[in-house]
Parts: structure tokens; sequence; C-alpha cells
């Protein structure tokens, strides 16, 4: 590889840095809005559908030829590598954040609305593309209906912290039902990853298999996070403490746990999460998102940046119609959804069941995840529905706080 072609790649990664933190702080001080937002519509300026098209000799380094010690060799796109790393420090620290104990409280009510707010968008996502879309296959529609299942975590924690409303019930009842969903769209994932290999097919026994062992794997670690954190702490983490390592250690953990779980058929991103989870029960806790934040605030906005560069805005009257379409669905699966099993199994009141499904509506992280994976397993054919899902997830993102902000004023003028 010649010597210009890793400055050019120097610099493509440093401009997509740039135009991604330029995106977010716009969005978030002068909008008003989440950065992920304004680093997706950073990406979609800046790809080669946009301004990028406009740019003679393209510096984006797509692929390059590696070999190293371990035997792996051959081309990769170095880009799609460094954002898929940024995705597993993502849903590391997301899990590291999780509430363990909060979780376990309300685990069941979380439950139930999680699967409530899984199952009619999924059904919804699967439809509409089978029946507008037919030619992209069984694996495109298994996309977009798991792209609709999952709640964004962060965007929906930031949107109740601005509200001063994440440590209420309602709000602790969202967070659950956002982190058991968010596994539900991430094990769905694992499923169509597998399907969409050379020769794969739906198989309903094996994807079963990855369910269940997809769960067991979260369960088991989420235990052993919460009975053995002493251990965990005292094996895993005291040793380094001394040198200050020990919250990159903590995150190599993870990197590691993500591999071994693609051993099993799950996607890297479940072995992240669940690592997360296991060192949230921890004493070390804050300590590690200290160390670790800074490090996947300095990648992530780089993975959705460059999923925004994917975008090709250029659609087909069909694709934007699949878009309108899946906002409408994406939007009253999740109230409907979730607000039946809210009222049911959770004893809410009406306007309390009404906050939990509002609040669940917002796609984001995991959701343009799955989306990514289908574009990146699917190919080009699959490119206009991922544009869809893009803004599947801006638009549902927006509109919440509009549709949360009178369901908790009439909530004080009632209590």
């Amino acid at each position: 590889m010649e010597l210009e072609v890793y400055f050019k790649f120097i610099l493509s990664f440093a401009l997509i840095l740039i135009a991604a933190r330029l995106g977010g702080e716009v969005a978030e001080r002068y909008l008003k809005q989440p950065p992920v937002l304004g680093e997706l519509v950073a990406g979609i300026i800046i790809s080669p559908f946009a301004l990028g098209g406009l740019i003679g000799d393209p510096i984006i380094l797509n692929f390059a030829t590696i070999q190293n010690p371990f035997g792996l060799q051959g081309e990769f796109n170095i880009m799609e590598i460094i954002s898929q790393i940024a995705v597993v420090a993502l849903l590391f620290v997301a899990g590291v954040e999780t509430d363990v104990r909060a979780f376990l409280r309300y685990g069941l009510t979380g439950s139930t609305v999680a699967l409530g707010g899984v199952i009619l968008p999924f059904v919804f996502g699967y439809l509409i593309t089978w029946g507008l879309y037919p030619a992209i296959g069984m694996a495109g529609f298994l996309i977009m209906g798991a792209t609709l299942t999952a709640t964004s975590i962060g965007l929906t924690v930031r949107i109740l912290m601005d509200m001063r409303r994440l440590q209420t019930r309602e709000g602790t009842t969202i967070l659950v039902g956002a982190v058991i969903d968010d596994i539900i769209g991430i094990v769905i994932l694992s499923v169509v990853v597998m399907m969409a290999k050379p020769g794969g097919e739906l198989d309903i026994g094996q994807a079963l298999q990855i369910g269940v062992i997809g769960f067991a794997v979260w369960a088991a670690l989420l235990i052993i996070g919460v009975r053995f954190h002493k251990y965990i702490s005292k094996i895993f983490l005291n040793p380094f403490k001394r040198s200050g390592t020990m919250p990159i250690f903590a995150l190599l953990i993870g990197f590691i746990i993500a591999y071994l779980v693609t051993l099993v058929e799950l996607h890297p991103v479940v072995g992240a999460y669940v690592a997360g989870l296991m060192f949230a029960a921890t004493e070390e806790k804050e300590k590690i998102l200290d160390g670790v934040r800074p490090i996947m605030l300095f990648l992530a906005p780089f993975f959705f940046c460059y999923l925004g560069m994917q975008v090709d805005l250029h659609l087909s009257s069909i694709a934007w119609i699949i878009a309108v379409i899946l906002i409408v669905l994406a939007t009253i699966g999740k109230i409907i959804g979730c607000y039946i099993p809210a009222k049911l199994v959770g004893r809410l009141s009406h306007n309390s069941s009404m906050i939990v499904g509002v609040g669940m509506v917002p796609r984001g992280e995991v959701g343009l995840i799955i989306a990514s994976a289908g574009l990146l397993a699917i190919g080009e054919p699959f490119r206009e529905l991922f544009a869809a899902a893009v803004l599947v997830s801006i638009v549902t993102t927006l509109i919440t706080p509009a549709m949360l902000k009178p369901l908790f004023k009439r909530q004080r003028a009632s209590g």
C-alpha cells in the first residue's frame, strides 16, 4: 500500500470526526436535539451522494489489504472496521450505565412493555416491506421488522433527563423496556445475519436456538455481575487500579466477550452489551464509566456520521412511501404495544401508560446498528430501505418530546 493512501486515510478519518462533532454540537447547542441527529445529518451532507460526490478524487479509503501475525489477511473496509469497533464501545458503555437494581425491580413490567413494543412494530415493518418491496427477500423483511423494534436507550434517557422524569416509575419502566427490547432486536439481528450468509435460509429451530442462547448469555452475565461483583473487582479490576488502566482493561474484556458470543452465532453487540451489564453491578462502575466514556464519545460520532454517509436521499417514489408509512406505524406500534402491558401488568393509570408508550417511540442507536448490519449483509439492494430506516430514527426522535410534554403537564395538574 502506498504511503499516500495512509495519508488519505488519516485525512478522511479526521474530516469525518470533525463533521460529526460540528453536527452534534449544532444539534445539541442550537437546535436542542440529541447530538446523534446532528451526526447523522452531517454524514448525509458529506456523503458521496451529496457534497462528497462533488470531490473529483474521493478521500474516503474503502478497502485495504491487511496481514498480521494472527493470520488475518485479505481485503477489508477500514472505515467499516472502525465503525464496528465504535459500536462495540457504544454498547459496552450502555451496558455499564444500566441501573441493574432498578432493572431487576421493574423487570416484570418492563419485560411485558418491551414485548408489546416489539411485536407490533416488528409485524408492521415486516408486512410493509413485504408488501411494497418484495424483491428484497426474507432477510430484508426481517431486518426492517427488527429495526422498528429497538427503542433508543440513549435518546430516551436524554429526553427523560431533560424533562426531569427519569427517576419516576414511568421513567424506570421505559428504561427497562428499552433495554429489553434492544436485546430482543439484537438477537433478531443475529438470526438475520445468519440468514443473510451465502446459502442461509430461515430455520425456525436455529432461530429459536440463537434466541435462547442470546437471552441465556445475557441472564448469566447479569447474574454473575450481581452475585459475584466482588470477585469480578478482585480478579479483573483491582490489579489494574494502581496503573490507572482499570477502565481500559474492562473495555478490553468487553471486546473479548463481544468476539466470544460470535462463536454461538450471536452478533458482537450482544456480547458488548452484556459485558457492560456484568460490570454495571461492581463498585468500580463510575470509575469505569469515567475512563471509558471519553473513548466512546470519540468513536461513536464516527459511527453515526459514517452511517449518514451511506444514505442516498435520491430515493424512488416507493421508498419515500415506505419511509412515511414506516414512520407512522413505528410510532403507533410502540404507543399501542407498550400502553396495553403498562396498563394491565404495570397497573399504571391511563396517562402514565401513555407516557410509557410515547417514551418508547424514539429509535436510535440499536435500530441504526441493525439497519447498518442489513446494509452490510445484503448490500446495494438494501440501500433505499436503509435510508428509510434512518429517516424513521430521525423523525421519531424529533416528535417524542412534543408528544411527552402535554402528558407530563397533565400528570402534574392531576397530581
